[in-house]
């Protein structure tokens, strides 16, 4: 009955405001068809300018999910959704395992909360692994591209001869972009479409140094070679960032260790004292549930405390 009273309070609101999100994007998107189809009857100038009224609307109104789901991989004009859908399930089924060990609404609700946001670290994770290769990847086309400019070659075919070698398919896929649709879209409009596909600083930086080389109308070898320098010397620092955040980790997963054997050392002591409290009543399961996502959570902030941008 406990449970019950949980999904009446807590799963069917959420689900109900999801749902009526899911309509209401999919009544902007039909009235946005509907006009395009009413302009239809207009003079072409008009369409073109309503066109792109939308398409810079569009642009600006990318929600921060549907923008990260991107940079993960995950282009599909559904994914947002999805996504929110596979958070509530996992939420949902790991609350309801946690419920079954220690009865309670109020475990219930909190692990519901908690496991609801485990995809959004998956997916984080995810975009962390696409940018770490696609950098990279970066790092060695700026090689052979300066290197190759410098032996006489031009910036177009030393970078689609660096492109095509390149050992990052991820990275190959984002760069195909500019190879195949610079000459249609423009450069500017091509490097902004390779912006949605990864959250990378070092392309927008490489991108900036094209657009003044062009501007300038000269050689910007030694720009590039600028660049390379600055991106070997950040990968050498970032190398000893780690290295240095790696014994802060390791300090924090020996305590949580230490605590463990302590209580086992006691417990053990005890005859089994502990164990019959912390998981054999319901106040003790309660309390070891908040004890493990206390420490948990110490974990989660040190984390974030040991990592270095």
């Amino acid at each position: 009955m406990e449970l019950y009273v949980v999904l009446l309070m807590v799963i069917i609101p959420i689900l109900f405001v999801s749902l009526s999100f899911i309509g209401y994007s999919y009544y902007v998107e039909n009235s946005k068809n509907s006009n395009i189809l009413r302009l239809l009857k207009d003079d072409s100038n008009k369409i073109i300018e309503h066109k792109q009224e939308y398409a810079h609307k569009d642009n600006e109104n990318v929600s921060w999910l549907r923008k990260n789901l991107g940079y993960a991989g995950f282009n599909h004009p559904y994914a947002e959704y999805v996504f929110i859908l596979i958070s509530l399930g996992f939420g949902f089924l790991s609350a309801s395992f946690i419920n079954f060990v220690a009865s309670s609404a109020m475990i219930f609700v909190i692990s519901f909360v908690i496991f609801s946001f485990f995809p959004l670290l998956f997916m984080k994770k995810m975009i962390d692994n696409r940018r770490e290769e696609f950098n990279f990847g970066l790092k060695m086309i700026i090689d052979k591209v300066v290197s190759m400019m410098k032996s006489g070659v031009g910036f177009e075919q030393a970078l689609k001869k660096s492109i095509a070698t390149s050992k990052s398919k991820f990275t190959q896929q984002v760069f195909n972009i500019y190879v195949n649709e610079k000459d249609i879209l423009g450069e500017d409009k091509t490097f902004e479409k390779m912006f949605t596909m990864v959250e990378s600083k070092e392309l927008r930086i490489f991108y900036l140094t094209v657009s003044i080389g062009r501007q300038s109308g000269g050689k910007f070898s030694n720009t590039l070679e600028k660049l390379r320098k600055t991106l070997h010397d950040q990968g050498e620092i970032k190398q000893e960032i780690t290295s240095s955040t790696k014994e802060v980790k390791v300090g924090s997963y020996m305590i949580v260790g230490l605590v463990v054997f302590i209580y086992i050392m006691m417990d053990d002591a005890m005859n089994g004292v502990l164990s019959e409290h912390f998981f054999g009543s319901s106040e003790g399961k309660i309390q070891m549930f908040f004890i493990i996502v206390w420490i948990a959570f110490g974990l989660f902030v040190n984390s974030m405390l040991a990592k270095v941008k």
